[in-house]
């Protein structure tokens, strides 16, 4: 295994944790990227203690993508395969983020998924706090089938490693209870990716708004919450957050 390989796979072990030390400095600090706060509650020390046990589990990434490489795979090192492989690791995740997440809601499996639900307003580290076998079900199955690929067609193991930065530190974003992103971010980016306030809605009440970085499948199986834009405006331009985690606009 050569040296960038390492450091890869060290960046793709903490650097969710990394995030989330960030995100608790500027909620204990209240930073002024804390302003457009998304519910009005204060996250309860339990709560942070329970994800931060939960977070142990998040080097998996970095274990398992090891794994893949030590038995051969992902060894194309081109600039072709690098882009083709990112690409295609998007793609991927956005449709396995997808079906795996709505399956994990449904009765016989939520088992899997409860202990990330029982986070109802997100907080510093709820990003990094998932049960083993949610973590395992979704690298296996992600890296898994990048690997079937990968027999096919050589894929790049730096591209895989740059989606997972891009995915842990735009997740950490995701479930911050602030809002970051302009007011007219619906306008046009926003109608395609998700926002904080997108999967902040998934967790507080609980179902809808599945979609990883974008919402092209919950728009597709009409699985988005209707109000999203309009308590997104009311976030980010008004600065008036929710009060309660059922609270609609519309």
């Amino acid at each position: 295994m050569f040296w960038d390989e390492v450091l890869g796979l060290v960046v793709v072990a903490t650097i969710g944790h990394v995030m989330a030390a960030i995100w608790y400095a500027a909620y204990k600090g209240n930073w002024s990227i804390c302003d457009r706060k998304i519910y009005d509650t204060s996250i309860q020390d339990k709560q942070m203690r329970r994800e931060l046990k939960n977070s142990l589990w998040t080097p998996m990434h970095a274990v398992i993508l090891a794994g893949f490489l030590y038995a051969g795979s992902f060894t194309s090192r081109s600039w072709t395969s690098f882009f083709a492989t990112l690409a295609l690791a998007f793609v991927w995740a956005e449709l396995w983020h997808y079906v795996s997440h709505r399956a994990m809601h449904l009765k016989a499996l939520h088992w899997i998924h409860a202990e990330h639900h029982k986070s109802h307003v997100n907080g510093p580290i709820t990003a990094i706090s998932f049960s083993f076998s949610e973590k395992l079900i979704f690298d296996l199955g992600f890296l898994g089938a990048l690997a079937i690929v990968d027999v096919v067609v050589p894929l790049n193991f730096h591209g895989i490693v740059l989606w997972y930065v891009g995915y842990l530190v735009m997740n950490s974003f995701g479930h911050a209870n602030f809002e970051f992103r302009p007011g007219d971010y619906n306008s046009f980016l926003g109608k395609l990716m998700t926002s904080t306030t997108y999967h902040s809605l998934h967790h507080a009440r609980y179902t809808h708004n599945y979609g990883l970085a974008t919402r092209f499948f919950d728009r597709l199986f009409a699985t988005e919450w209707t109000d999203y834009e309009k308590l997104f405006h009311r976030v980010v331009l008004e600065q008036r957050p929710m009060r309660h985690l059922r609270e609609r606009a519309d």
